[in-house]
């Protein structure tokens, strides 16, 4: 499944700053095109450095994690994760440079749409 993730993400990487409706707001396209290069570096959420317990390298433990954990609940886009990545209230993730309007946005349409896979 890694394999496929990241293969993907190459596939898909070029369109990834574009208009967020022109992408689909699934979490296979969100996860290969915007949280592996991102969120699942060696030294923030991989298994390399489980940072905060929170490991997003894999697609199916990373969307578990999520759920459970309650930084997405599906539907409502306040969620912590929106949070973050906006940096209201806590530090902003990801840490090094705030992610493009646009991919937050995708995230947000991705969050309110259910959390689809």
């Amino acid at each position: 499944m890694r394999l496929q993730s990241l293969l993907l993400a190459f596939i898909l990487l070029p369109s990834c700053t574009g208009d967020p409706e022109d992408r689909p707001a699934t979490w296979s396209y969100l996860h290969a095109a915007v949280i592996v290069p991102n969120c699942a570096t060696s030294s923030c959420h991989s298994a390399l450095a489980e940072t905060a317990g929170l490991r997003l390298d894999d697609p199916d433990l990373a969307y578990d994690q999520l759920l459970a954990r309650d930084f997405v609940v599906p539907g409502d886009p306040s969620s912590t994760l929106m949070s973050l990545l906006a940096g209201d209230e806590r530090r902003r993730m990801p840490p090094d440079a705030p992610l493009p309007a646009a991919d937050i946005e995708l995230v947000r349409l991705w969050i309110e749409a259910g959390a689809p896979e």
